[in-house]
């Protein structure tokens, strides 16, 4: 059974926080789940009813959330919490995850929200230039016999390129959906990963969110008891992650082979490197849980921080380039009417 989506990220984000505060509490996962319910609409109320009744069936909780299509994210966080028995971690996390997601995406629509519309404009001004006012100029210009100014031909040119700008840049997004469908897509997780590297401006922001989210399990798994090996077993055992299934398993055959962790950990081209002396560290003083869980935090902040500068650059560069446009429309009105009052 697949339920209708009707679980928009704010509202899984509040009911996972509320969930996990209520568990702190000491609740029972069904008392919390009856609890949070009170003040949700009918057919949100319906979702927990449901639910509740798989739960009592024997079903996970990570399945039936799976059913009412919560984020991959979130289920992620519930598959690794059925491993090490932290719950009310997981639904934290969960939520504050979300939380993170949302206020990136309000922060970059606000910051995006103005120059976009001003571009929509300009663009339909645009399109009435090239194809109504540059000809008349063009055709005024041949009438009178006047040669063009070098700057009305650079003008004028510009609205020409526009129109092969515009096919070229529908040209290489039917071109980037190809070789995605056909090529890309059928790579293998690792191989996906090591081609997205090679984006420079992706390839810093990629290994932090590996590190980040490999550290931050891995530590819960070992805080639970599990060794490393058993660990690394269970993010093999998962579908929800291809790439560290995959990473679990290239690991495990390592340490099958007798190479250390730490010396993998260094090996491997998808984490920072200072996750290597973390888990030196951790392992020399017998604490790698509480080592990892702290460098994960650290990246996180990292990760928020690099989101923040990137948003920050996107409006200058955005009101910048409407600028631009600005003045290229008032200078293709004015100085092909300002060339031909000095010929008259």
């Amino acid at each position: 059974m697949r339920i209708k989506k009707r679980w928009v990220l704010k509202d899984q984000a509040i009911f996972l926080k509320r969930l996990s505060s209520l568990l702190e509490k000491g609740y029972s996962l069904n008392e919390a789940m009856k609890f949070t319910a009170i003040d949700l609409s009918e057919e949100k109320k319906q979702d927990i009813l449901f639910c509740l009744n798989e739960l009592s069936k024997g079903v996970l909780l990570r399945t039936t959330f799976e059913k009412l299509q919560f984020h991959s994210e979130v289920l992620s966080y519930l598959y690794f919490s059925e491993k090490h028995g932290n719950l009310e971690f997981a639904l934290r996390e969960g939520g504050e995850m979300l939380n993170r997601k949302m206020i990136q995406h309000e922060k970059l629509k606000k910051v995006l929200q103005y120059p976009l519309f001003l571009f929509f404009t300009i663009g339909i001004l645009m399109y009435i230039s090239q194809s109504v006012i540059a000809p008349q100029f063009e055709q005024i210009y041949r009438s009178m016999n006047l040669k063009q100014s070098f700057l009305t031909e650079v003008l004028f040119f510009i609205f020409r390129g526009s129109t092969f700008f515009m096919v070229f840049l529908v040209l290489l997004f039917i071109c980037g959906l190809i070789f995605y469908v056909a090529f890309f897509k059928n790579l293998l997780p690792q191989e996906k990963m090591r081609m997205s590297l090679k984006i420079p401006l992706w390839k810093k922001f990629a290994l932090l969110l590996n590190s980040y989210y490999f550290s931050l399990q891995l530590s819960n798994l070992l805080k639970s008891g599990l060794s490393i090996y058993e660990s690394l077993t269970v993010f093999e055992n998962q579908n929800l992650l291809p790439f560290f299934r995959d990473e679990a398993a290239w690991f495990i055959r390592q340490l099958k082979k007798g190479d250390r962790f730490e010396v993998l950990v260094e090996r491997n081209e998808f984490y920072e490197k200072e996750l290597t002396q973390v888990v030196a560290y951790g392992q020399a003083n017998g604490h790698l849980a509480r080592e990892l869980y702290t460098y994960s935090q650290f990246v996180l902040e990292r990760i928020e921080t690099k989101m923040m500068k990137w948003i920050m650059l996107i409006q200058p560069a955005a009101y910048l380039a409407v600028g631009l446009t600005v003045l290229i429309m008032y200078l293709s009105m004015i100085l092909p009417m300002y060339h031909m009052m000095e010929a008259l």
